[in-house]
């Protein structure tokens, strides 16, 4: 029986979550700035969330470390995101998050037990355990063999594109490129790929502090719908291992120790879910800012030793997860505030990104850019676990656009989905020039 839809604590109402947003006022205004009525048109205006980083900019400058009226600390400058993301005192409380921001009876929602025993909400030692497991077969090596497979699912899924001279590029190649990479890597057969996509989209909707009750019904659905598809796909390899990442996580041993089925779900659920959206949204970002700025463009084309700058530089200046969650388990001091024990904290990564204290001139999008140390696959001991792999696909298919492709063009204005953690296009439509 599907539990009754809880109301969630944050901003769901779209007319007044955090108080009457007035208009925000330009950098270097006199007008007094509100940071709650920035953070109300990051979050819910269609304006803030199609270009986010105005906002961040404000921000930083007036309220760093900000205690906001959603009882929320929201930190946005580099040094302090990157303190958030590393300290020890800060991790990941899932029963108290999810009885202040969903109620006591969060545990009904399949789509929240999910999160709270992924491994993403994990501290040490469990933390430590689960992660040392994962790092036991998902290796730099497994990730370098698959460069020959990567390349070849590159070829194949753009040529239709290539043909027809343009098309919808995101959801066309970008989509599924991304998800037949992960799928080949867990041993997902890639005819039964495209059915987790929107399963997995209405549970990242979680993610989102606007997350409505509706949403949570549909994320519920989702979260059943894969968890069960794994479940399944889990007994046909135990059943008959195969040469592929499933396989190794079940018959991984460290130290005597093993997966449970449990775990093997939620590491399946993980990888599909995180190692394709964000790699989606970060080659459709990386087609739109390099269409945007043809100088650019033209540095990489002709200097292809630029392609791994270029795409760090793509990360860094548009990231596909915007803000990611903490919770203080000890008080937690921050330039000269002290956020205390037991609350959450949003480090906005984007933000980080562009803070001019450690990215000179940030917002210019440069290809060439050095000492890139951008946060957006975050740091610390939850740093992202697949992020050789997106940083590997990343760079195959710019090499491949440049070399098939003499010039690329956005033929429609391109519109930002309506969520915020998890930044993405609708769609990127393109005409294709053949070299």
């Amino acid at each position: 029986m599907t539990a009754p839809p809880v109301q969630p604590v944050g901003p769901v109402d779209p007319v007044d979550p955090v108080g009457p947003a007035e208009p925000f006022a330009p950098v270097g205004s006199a007008v007094p700035v509100d940071p709650d009525g920035l953070l109300a048109d990051l979050l819910l205006t269609p304006e803030g969330r199609a270009d986010p980083y105005p906002l961040y900019r404000q921000l930083r400058e007036t309220a760093p470390i900000h205690e906001s009226a959603m009882g929320l600390w929201v930190v946005s400058r580099y040094d302090d995101v990157n303190e958030v993301l590393r300290n020890q005192r800060v991790g990941r409380d899932a029963q108290t998050f999810m009885n202040g921001r969903f109620g006591g009876e969060w545990s009904e929602h399949a789509a929240l037990r999910r999160m709270a025993s992924s491994m993403l909400w994990a501290n040490p030692p469990e933390h430590t355990r689960l992660r040392r497991m994962v790092n036991h077969v998902f290796t730099p090596r497994r990730v370098a063999s698959m460069k020959q497979s990567i390349e070849e699912l590159v070829h194949r899924i753009l040529e239709p594109l290539a043909e027809a001279g343009g098309g919808d590029l995101l959801n066309d190649f970008a989509f599924p490129l991304p998800l037949a990479v992960v799928a080949t890597l867990l041993g997902v057969p890639l005819e039964e790929a495209p059915a987790l996509r929107g399963p997995m989209r209405a549970f990242q909707r979680t993610f989102e502090l606007g997350l409505t009750a509706d949403e949570l019904v549909e994320a519920d659905e989702g979260a059943e719908f894969s968890d069960d598809y794994f479940t399944d796909l889990i007994a046909k390899r135990r059943a008959g291992m195969t040469d592929d990442l499933l396989s190794a996580l079940i018959a991984a041993e460290e130290e005597g120790d093993r997966l449970t089925a449990p775990e093997l779900m939620n590491f399946c659920n993980m990888i599909i879910g995180a190692g394709f959206e964000t790699a989606t949204n970060m080659i459709s970002h990386m087609v739109l800012h390099l269409v945007g700025h043809p100088d650019e463009l033209r540095r990489v084309r002709e200097d292809r030793e630029l392609v791994p700058t270029a795409v760090d530089e793509v990360l860094r200046y548009d990231p596909p997860i915007q803000l990611t969650l903490r919770m203080t388990l000890q008080p937690l001091e921050l330039r000269d505030v002290v956020i205390p024990a037991g609350q959450t904290v949003i480090p906005l990564l984007a933000s980080a990104n562009r803070d001019p204290e450690r990215f000179p001139d940030p917002d210019r999008f440069d290809v060439g850019r050095q000492d890139n140390a951008h946060l957006s696959f975050g740091a610390g001991i939850h740093h992202c676990l697949g992020w050789s792999l997106a940083k590997l696909e990343g760079d195959i298919v710019l090499d491949v656009l440049l070399d098939r492709f003499s010039d690329i063009a956005i033929t429609q204005e391109p519109v930002y989905r309506p969520i915020v953690t998890m930044r993405g296009l609708e769609s990127l439509h393109v005409s294709l020039t053949n070299a």
